[in-house]
């Protein structure tokens, strides 16, 4: 019979969910009393770190730890499960057929005593419990393939399939009651509804026990050699991955300590170099070759003072008769350079000079021109417009008018007087001067 089972479910793969379901709610129905002697009776290996628990309360109190492995190995373990499902299945089927058909033989030679006594013979009562165990498990195994295949379309269809085996079993079972004894269909009926409820009776007698001596070894069994198997090949897997991870970590730290150490050298290195930069800056040799630099833009007072102080912080140093040399030179350039800039100031004030004598003796012949007065007048002082042109004929708050005929006009050959404006003490215009009237 397990046999057969196993053939059925290989047909559909959804037939190993039930199968792992059944046996685990055998195993939470029973765990708390029954696991305890099931692994007395077979010596196995303990689930690690279970200690003296039973079980079940060490898979309940390591669900957080051992749900991962379960899930990732779900198909794995519940093909594994199967075997010991079918097989405990099978035990309380086979016992349970040999129970039930004894019980036949007992309740039909009964029945026959009391509603057919000409038929009362051990002989029909064998020939009952043979044929209602063969119908039995016919319509068993239809019923069973009925409802796997049924078990993708919904509950109810299966309930309905289980139903209707229930009743061709109940219907041919009465049929045979009444061929064989010849009794009344009704009650022919009733007695194998009896023999439905003894039938009941006797598999839940047969399971019990079996279950509870059989499912905490079948439950320990499948622990140690699959579920165990598991977790060790988990723990191993997360030793690896924790071992490549610290090996990582080291390395990253090694990495992190050595570019530390680089670090550490190169300011080393730095501050090393800032302090031969700093001394090559206050050496001797590097001042002066700023001096010569100064020197050779030109800043030639610059030049000179920083030799003075140069000559003054290192008077015997190598660089100083170089230095000195160098001072002599600046010097020599400042004195030429004080001379061009006197004879520049003398030539530019001579030429001044002249320009004014030439520009009061076109003035004093009346050939000067407005223009020329503008260019020598405007930004002039009060004081400075006295010395130039002296004292004026008529003298305003902003104006001054002088009626010397100085001024020449080129388009009419005609001479005038100058009139000038001023403003905030400054010249700032000059025309044409015709007399007391002013500008014209």
């Amino acid at each position: 019979m397990a046999r057969s089972l196993l053939l059925l479910t290989s047909w559909r793969k959804a037939a190993v969910w039930p199968a792992l379901g059944l046996m685990v709610l055998l195993f939470i129905a029973v765990s708390p009393s029954l696991l305890a002697e099931g692994t007395n009776t077979v010596p196995v290996q303990p689930v690690p770190a279970a200690g003296t628990e039973d079980i079940g309360q060490y898979l309940a109190d390591h669900e957080a730890d051992l749900t991962p492995v379960f899930e990732k190995h779900a198909d794995e373990l519940a093909k594994q499960a199967l075997p010991l499902v079918l097989e405990m299945m099978g035990s309380i089927i086979m016992l349970f057929l040999i129970v039930s058909w004894i019980s036949d033989v007992g309740l039909s030679f009964g029945f026959s005593k009391l509603f057919s006594p000409l038929y009362a013979k051990l002989k029909q009562a064998l020939l009952f419990a043979t044929g209602s165990l063969v119908l039995g498990v016919v319509l068993g195994v239809l019923a069973a393939v009925a409802a796997f295949a049924l078990s993708g379309t919904s509950p109810l269809a299966v309930l309905v399939a289980l139903g209707l085996a229930a009743l061709i079993y109940l219907a041919c079972q009465t049929f045979l009651v009444s061929a064989l004894y010849r009794s009344n269909v009704m009650v022919s009926a009733v007695f194998c509804m009896v023999l439905i409820v003894v039938h009941v009776i006797v598999l839940m007698l047969v399971a019990l026990p079996l279950i509870k001596t059989r499912t905490g070894v079948l439950v320990t069994q499948f622990i140690d050699q699959n579920v165990t198997t598991q977790l060790r090949n988990a723990t191993a897997e997360s030793k690896h991955d924790l071992a490549q991870v610290q090996e990582a970590l080291n390395k990253v730290k090694a990495d992190q300590t050595d570019a530390q150490n680089r670090l550490d050298q190169a300011n080393t290195e730095q501050k090393t170099l800032g302090l031969e930069i700093e001394s090559k800056k206050n050496s001797e040799s590097f001042i002066y070759a700023q001096i010569a630099g100064i020197h050779a833009r030109g800043d030639l007072n610059g030049a000179r003072d920083q030799l003075t102080a140069f000559l003054a912080k290192y008077p015997s140093g190598s660089l100083a008769g170089a230095a000195q040399t160098q001072l002599a030179q600046v010097n020599s350039e400042l004195a030429a350079q004080d001379a061009q800039k006197k004879q520049a100031e003398a030539d530019a004030a001579q030429a001044a000079a002249q320009a004014r004598a030439d520009l009061l003796a076109k003035a004093a012949k009346g050939e000067a021109t407005l223009s020329e007065m503008r260019d020598a007048l405007i930004g002039k002082t009060r004081d400075q417009v006295t010395g130039l042109l002296g004292t004026p004929s008529d003298i305003g708050s902003d104006r001054w008018g002088y009626a010397q005929q100085m001024i020449l006009n080129p388009l009419t050959n005609e001479k005038y007087g100058l009139t000038i404006y001023f403003t905030e003490g400054q010249v700032q215009g000059v025309d044409y001067s015709y007399g007391a009237g002013g500008a014209k």
